[in-house]
């Protein structure tokens, strides 16, 4: 009996060190973490139609003809007459404001697409290309390049490539010299398991450098790995704001050395709610205070978030059945934003009462008003100030609009 009674001691005691031991190497949740993070309760946002008086505009169609939803992904303008516009398979470019759009050259290989370009001036740009093979099991095999042009992006040439699970998502450009590229690395031939990546640069991309570590040290989850993908970088006049696929916002004041976390967004629905809510983009607004540009586009509904700092506090003023894909600041509180407009029908296949908008807040997001309603159902993507009045949008169906704000 007593001995019984010792191996059940011993056998007590070799389970409480058993689970001292993995409570002592279980990873622990960052301080930092929990303070940065932000679960976000959206507050429901106006919008008010046919308010304003409608805005001077004109459309024209890059390819001549309406293309297909999503078909077009990025836009850039670097003065009043030059810019481009990409799909995942083709280039365009103007050189008279969208009046004439030119379709390039430079096509993907086989089992590529394009994904992201930045321009510095009317000739120099680069371009970003995702390949995958699919010879091997999904969601492996991926490879990247950069492309550079010298003229506008009638020819392009390799400048560098990225074998091994890289997936470049944005690239950007401050000046001739400096940029930056960010994405994901696919960690162990395994898919869904990736961690940041960031590439930088200093000499136009003559070389370009795996500058990750920093970004992954300041990324702190209660894991210890980086398992995010990078898809948005905007410059501020001090810093560069890098915007994650799961709505984190990091910054670094010293290309790329350091980094730190300036806030981790989370989308609260309510319990059991499978959210389809993407961060798209952050917004600076005239002072240089971020936001963030979040939407909803799927089978769970459709809307859009314009996410801001308060006092503090991180809101977000969410537009039912309205994603917002882009915004444009005109002032601190007075910012244009544009998107698509969904018309509530019985048969949601019928997207005929759908149409890409563009919209006007004087009060931060609060509240929108409706300035401009595309003749098309498509998404409005892109959007850029050319002038102190004039602006332009580009639409995923290629539809390029460009309009004046009546005094």
């Amino acid at each position: 009996m007593r001995y019984c009674a010792l191996v059940l001691l011993l056998v007590v005691i070799g389970c409480l060190a058993t689970l001292g031991l993995r409570r002592a190497n279980r990873p622990k949740t960052s301080s930092q973490t929990q303070e940065l993070l932000t679960v976000l309760r959206p507050v429901p946002a106006i919008l008010n139609e046919d308010l304003l008086p409608q805005v001077v505009a004109n459309e024209t169609k890059i390819k001549g003809k309406t293309g297909v939803p999503f078909e077009f992904k990025r836009a850039q303008f670097v003065s009043g007459n030059h810019g481009w516009v990409m799909s995942k398979d083709a280039l365009y470019r103007t050189a008279d404001g969208g009046k004439n759009w030119e379709r390039l050259s430079q096509q993907p290989e086989k089992d590529a697409r394009f994904t992201s370009l930045t321009f510095v001036d009317e000739s120099h740009g680069w371009l970003s290309i995702i390949k995958q093979d699919y010879a091997k099991h999904y969601g492996v095999g991926n490879s990247s390049a950069i492309m550079v042009t010298d003229d506008g992006g009638r020819s392009w040439k390799l400048q560098a490539s990225f074998p091994n699970e890289v997936e470049i998502r944005d690239i950007r450009f401050l000046n001739d010299n400096e940029g930056l590229a960010v994405g994901a690395k696919t960690l162990d031939n395994r898919p869904g398991s990736v961690e940041l990546f960031v590439l930088g640069t200093s000499n136009g991309g003559k070389d370009w450098n795996d500058i990750s570590g920093p970004a992954r040290a300041a990324f702190k989850n209660q894991w210890g790995v980086a398992n995010e993908s990078g898809n948005n970088i905007q410059f501020t006049s001090s810093a560069v704001l890098l915007l994650t696929q799961g709505g984190r916002v990091m910054s670094t004041r010293d290309h790329g050395k350091t980094w730190n976390t300036l806030v981790i967004l989370q989308d609260g629905r309510p319990a059991n709610f499978a959210s389809s809510t993407s961060f798209h983009k952050v917004a600076l607004d005239t002072e240089q205070s971020l936001r963030v540009v979040a939407a909803g586009m799927g089978d769970e509904g459709y809307w859009g978030d314009f996410i801001v700092n308060e006092d503090g506090r991180w809101n977000s003023y969410e537009l039912s059945l309205t994603p917002i894909l882009d915004a444009v600041f005109l002032s601190h509180n007075d910012v244009l934003a544009c998107g698509l407009n969904v018309r509530p029908t019985n048969e949601r296949a019928n997207r005929l009462n759908d149409a890409g908008v563009v919209l006007r807040s004087f009060d931060n997001g609060r509240s929108w008003q409706t300035i401009y309603r595309s003749t098309s159902a498509e998404t409005f993507f892109y959007l850029t100030r050319v002038n102190d009045n004039d602006f332009y949008a580009v639409s995923d169906a290629g539809t390029f609009l460009r309009f004046s704000l009546r005094q």
